[in-house]
């Protein structure tokens, strides 16, 4: 009896979740439930989440008569790097398309050559520029987390999250899971799988920071 007693025990403590699985779990579901009470209680004051990186234009546009307008960069810039873009120039074609034409997002290698035809701020003359596609990783603080989470909520009118995999080591957790969805009763169903590295506290268990990990579908993106 007391083997079967102690076997008993270890199987219990073999599938029992730590606390730190059981916060992660109790996020995720408050996350994707758009709960912002609850996310905001459980994050740092200094959270932040950052998104899963992927390759593109570092550029924030706006559509303006079939053409696009740049309004900024997305990444941070330090004080000695310069743009070719500034604030106001339009640019009227990519790779010789019109943009009316082209299939955004704008995928290919890190580092390969982009052909833009362009118009300065101010200025009506038509110029060819060349750039090159880079490396992006969106960055959100507490308020635009928690805005985000919220709006995303909104889109759904029931989901369901599958946690498959926890691996923790010291403070910090890499999460494995699916995300399903439907945006209207019988809908067709919608999902993604997803992989995150969770740090958190070790004295208060909040979340400092979120960071998405590359997929193999964003890998085969940069592929020609």
């Amino acid at each position: 009896m007391k083997y079967f007693t102690l076997f008993l025990i270890l199987i219990n403590l073999a599938f029992s979740k730590t606390k730190t699985e059981k916060i992660i779990e109790d996020f995720l579901y408050a996350r994707y439930s758009g709960d912002t009470t609850t996310v905001k209680n459980m994050i740092a004051e200094n959270f932040l989440y950052r998104n899963v990186p992927y390759v593109g234009l570092d550029l924030i546009t706006k559509n303006e008569d079939g053409n696009l307008i740049v309004t900024g960069n997305i990444n941070k810039k330090d004080s000695l790097s310069v743009s070719l873009f500034g604030i106001g120039d339009t640019i009227h074609e990519i790779e010789d398309k019109q943009i009316g034409d082209i299939d955004f997002p704008i995928t290919g290698p890190i580092n390969s050559n982009i052909k833009l035809i362009m118009t300065k701020s101010g200025d009506t003359t038509f110029s060819t520029y060349s750039t090159k596609l880079t490396a992006i990783q969106l960055e959100e603080d507490t308020s635009s987390f928690l805005y985000n989470i919220s709006e995303y909520n909104k889109l759904w009118y029931e989901f369901d999250l599958k946690i498959i995999q926890i691996l923790s080591k010291k403070n910090t957790s890499m999460v494995y899971y699916k995300w399903s969805g439907s945006k209207n009763n019988d809908g067709p169903i919608f999902e993604f799988y997803r992989m995150e590295y969770i740090k958190t506290d070790k004295k208060t268990g909040l979340i400092q920071s979120i960071e998405g990990l590359w997929s193999q579908s964003q890998f085969l993106d940069q592929l020609e």
